[in-house]
C-alpha cells in the first residue's frame, strides 16, 4: 500500500460523477478543489489508467506517490496523512 496524490484539472462542462465515484473507492481524504488523497495498492500508472475512462478530453490528470516528508497549509489533510504516511515509509 502507498498514499498518491491525485491532481486533476476538469476543463470541460460534464457530469463527473463516476470520476468522483472511482476516487472514493480508495480510502481517501479530499485535501484541495482539485487533490485528493488516496491509499492504493497499485503503481502510479495503473491508478492514472483507472481514472482515465471517465475523464473528457481536454483535462489533465497528474498522480505521484507521497512520502513522509510532505508539508502543507490551509489543508484539512494534515492529520489523514500523518497517521498514514509513516506506516509506508
Amino acid at each position: 500500500m502507498a498514499i498518491f496524490s491525485i491532481n486533476y484539472d476538469l476543463r470541460l462542462p460534464k457530469e463527473y460523477a463516476e470520476f468522483y465515484d472511482a476516487l472514493e473507492a480508495y480510502p481517501h481524504i479530499h485535501a484541495m478543489d482539485s487533490c485528493w488523497l488516496i491509499e492504493a495498492d497499485a503503481e502510479a500508472g495503473e491508478i492514472r489508467d483507472a481514472l482515465m475512462p471517465y475523464l473528457a478530453g481536454g483535462d489533465a490528470l497528474f498522480v505521484n506517490r507521497v512520502s513522509d516528508d510532505w508539508a502543507g497549509a490551509g489543508t484539512q489533510c494534515g492529520q489523514w496523512l500523518d497517521q498514514r504516511a509513516k506506516q509506508y515509509a
